[in-house]
Parts: structure tokens; C-alpha cells; sequence
């Protein structure tokens, strides 16, 4: 059970912190924003605030901002449709029926013309074959059979911003994503530290042959094996020198110690490394909570990329060594049960991964979006809408085809094993 609910928190709180960097840039520009949505397919739960109705759906993999423009807008009226519309006290159209037999416009009539876009008019033949023409609200309303949904002129829509905007507000889930990560490297860096690299034993290995040694947390190793140690990377280089009995020396509350001590030896794939069970010590302060967060970051995007560079230039690696939903909820599961700081982290890596994946030049994906704005750039015009969402179709058809099958293959290793 805490392997599910883990699994559902952490993509969770990965998907609302991405979408919500969308949101927030995209209301920043004043760009309409129909739907807030986490997850996927049905809506299991939603509320509409203002212009915006906020979903909660069945699939939680994945999430959305239904902004205006950002696909080549569905028609929801046309000309020789029916609808009724009714007006605000200034006079002009404030909603506009769909249904207008089951409900209760002030005036029905046929469409004969409608701009909903730039012009903002409307005419309607009524049922006693007069023509009548209204202006139209900016903040008018669609209603629904369920629902309403505001109209989108053209300055509320994703295409009349301006580059930069579009940019700005495409790169924001991943960014957000990043600052996810960096707070809770931040977090973890904060309870756990960082350690000092000293030559000061932060830690000391039940029954380790630096136990037996009669070694304490605390003690600040001087020599091993006739080596001075000033750090931690002497300690261990020391260590590694000799496979026998030694000696090491150390300060204990200002005195100083020399001891004997036998290091245990492990044949890892033929090479002999000693080891004596001891960590070092960590320190815990903002600023090694900032540093932790930093290198944790930098750690995880090095390893995101070391991967595309085993899977495209190597040939390490393949489509076979992708893992979908389930091999995330398995790694989530057994990786919860090591305890919060351990799951902070993995959500703090997922987190990068998402946002890496999301900027590919991929259609569909934010960077494919990103990838037309930089077009658009360098041409001075834009891509027909029409042809950009054809190529964003085609690239979310391909992006499902490969869910299903690494997805396909998780279940198939999850059953071997």
C-alpha cells in the first residue's frame, strides 16, 4: 500500500508543479486558460474558478493547461447553427446557448455570420425572419449542456503573444520541475549534510575492524600504515595501500593514540579493496543544504544525460532498457521502503528526468512546441497552425505507441522476476 501511494504522491507532485509553471506564465501574459488538469482521461473531480476549471482525472500519468491557441481552436459555433444568446446590461452578447431549446436565452435565432475572434459580432435571422447583429463580450460565455466555457479572441489567445511569451510560458513546466528538484535536494541536504571530506571520523561501522580498533565517532585520524592523513581522500587512499595488519594513529581529545588494526579485504571482480567500516563526517548548515542541492541537481541531470549518450552514440543501452510507469512504481515502491530521505531524492532525480524529457525537440512535447517558436525566429513567420498540430498529432501518436510498449516490457520483466 505506501508502495501505491508513494507512487501517486511523487508523480503527482511532479505533474501539478510542472503544469503549474505553465499556468502561472500563461496567466502572467494573459493568456486564456480553459482547463487545469492533473492526470489523464476521465475527470474524476473538478471545480470551475473564474475562467478556469480545475480537473482532477483518472489516469495519473500525465496532466494538462488547455490554454487558447495552443491548438487550432475547435469551432464551437458556426454559421446556419442555432444558438441563443442573452446580454449584459451594457447590451452586448454576455453568453451564448448551444443548446438553446433547453434552456432560456433572450433571443434565438440562426447564425448567419460570427467572428468570436477579432471582431467580436455576431448576427442571428430570428424565427420571424428578421436579421439582427450583436456585439460580443470580451469575457463572454459558451453554455453548455454541462458547464460553460469562455470564448477566445484573439489577444487571449497562446498565438498572439509574442515569442518570447510563448517561450517562456512552453519552458516553464520544465523549469519548475528543476526548482522542484532543487528544494527538495535542498531539504534533504538540510536534514542528512554534506559530508566534510575531513580526516575526522563522522561514523564508525557496527563490529568493522574499526570498532574492534577501539575507534569513536569524533576521532581525527592522523596516520595509517605510515601515510599522513590531512583529509579523506588520504584516509582512503591509505587504507587501499595494504591488505595487512597496520597501524593507525589518531587524536582523541587532544591526546594522541596509535593503535593496531586489521582491515577487511573484499575480491571485488578480481581487485582486492580493504576497507576499515568507517564514513566521514557531515555537516549541516543552509549553506551545505544549498551545495547538497546543487550537486545533486547537477548529479542527476549528468546522469539523464549519460544515458541518452548510451542509448544514441554508444549503443550501450537500448529501447529495451526504458522503464514506463510500472518500472517507476516498482522503483518507487522499493525505494520508499529505505524511508523519506531516500524517496525525497528519487522524486528530486524523476523530477529532472521529466523536465529533460519534456524540452526534447519532440512534437507533442514542450520542446517540439519550442522548436516551432525558434522556427518562426528564424523564418519571421509562423508554421500554419494547421500543419503544427498535424506534426504534434502524429508526434503524440508515436509518443503513445512507445508508452505501450516500454510499458509492455515493464510487465513482461516484472512477471520474470
Amino acid at each position: 500500500m505506501i508502495g501505491i501511494i508513494s507512487f501517486i504522491l511523487a508523480l503527482g507532485i511532479i505533474i501539478l508543479v510542472h503544469e503549474l509553471g505553465h499556468f502561472l506564465v500563461a496567466k502572467h501574459y494573459g493568456i486564456l486558460c480553459h482547463e487545469f488538469s492533473i492526470g489523464m482521461g476521465p475527470t474524476v473531480w473538478s471545480k470551475k474558478k473564474g475562467e478556469t476549471t480545475y480537473s482532477i482525472r483518472a489516469i495519473p500519468f500525465g496532466g494538462f493547461v488547455a490554454m487558447a491557441g495552443e491548438e487550432a481552436e475547435k469551432e464551437m459555433v458556426k454559421v446556419d447553427q442555432v444558438v441563443g444568446v442573452s446580454f449584459s446590461r451594457q447590451g452586448l452578447v454576455d453568453r451564448i446557448y448551444l443548446k438553446p431549446e433547453d434552456q432560456k436565452p433572450e433571443v434565438i435565432g440562426t447564425i448567419k455570420s460570427v467572428d468570436l475572434y477579432k471582431q467580436l459580432t455576431i448576427s442571428l435571422e430570428t424565427e420571424d425572419g428578421i436579421l439582427r447583429e450583436f456585439n460580443v463580450e470580451h469575457e463572454a460565455y459558451y453554455i453548455l449542456e454541462k458547464g460553460t466555457q469562455q470564448i477566445a479572441p484573439y489577444d487571449r489567445c497562446l498565438e498572439s503573444k509574442s515569442k518570447w511569451a510563448r517561450f517562456a510560458t512552453m519552458v516553464a513546466g520544465a523549469t519548475m520541475n528543476f526548482v522542484l528538484a532543487l528544494v527538495l535536494f535542498f531539504i534533504v541536504g538540510l536534514s542528512v549534510g554534506m559530508p566534510t571530506y575531513s580526516n575526522t571520523l563522522g561514523q564508525i561501522i557496527q563490529d568493522s575492524p574499526a570498532q574492534v580498533a577501539g575507534l569513536e565517532e569524533g576521532d581525527t585520524i592522523v596516520s595509517y600504515n605510515n601515510q599522513v592523513v590531512s583529509n579523506w581522500e588520504d584516509l582512503t587512499a591509505a587504507i587501499q595501500s595494504t591488505t595487512e595488519s597496520t597501524t593507525l594513529t589518531y587524536i582523541r581529545n587532544g591526546q594522541t593514540h596509535t593503535v593496531e588494526i586489521t582491515p577487511q579485504v573484499n575480491d571485488r571482480e578480481g581487485t582486492l579493496v580493504s576497507s576499515i567500516g568507517v564514513g566521514p563526517e557531515y555537516e549541516r548548515s543552509l549553506l551545505t543544504g544549498f551545495k547538497y542541492s546543487i550537486f545533486k541537481t547537477k548529479e542527476a541531470f549528468v546522469s539523464i544525460f549519460e544515458t541518452f549518450r548510451m542509448l544514441f552514440v554508444t549503443k550501450e543501452a537500448g529501447i529495451n532498457d526504458l522503464s514506463g510507469p510500472v518500472g517507476i512504481y516498482k522503483m518507487t515502491s522499493t525505494i520508499a521502503t529505505y524511508g523519506l530521505t531516500s524517496l525525497l531524492i528519487w522524486v528530486g532525480f524523476l523530477s529532472v528526468n521529466i523536465g529533460i524529457m519534456n524540452l526534447l525537440p519532440f512534437p507533442a512535447l514542450d520542446g517540439g512546441r519550442i522548436l516551432f517558436v525558434l522556427i518562426e525566429a528564424i523564418i519571421g513567420r509562423p508554421v500554419d497552425r494547421r500543419i503544427e498540430g498535424y506534426i504534434h498529432m502524429t508526434g503524440l501518436l508515436l509518443f503513445f505507441g512507445l508508452f505501450i510498449y516500454v510499458t509492455f516490457n515493464d510487465i513482461i520483466r516484472l512477471i520474470s522476476a
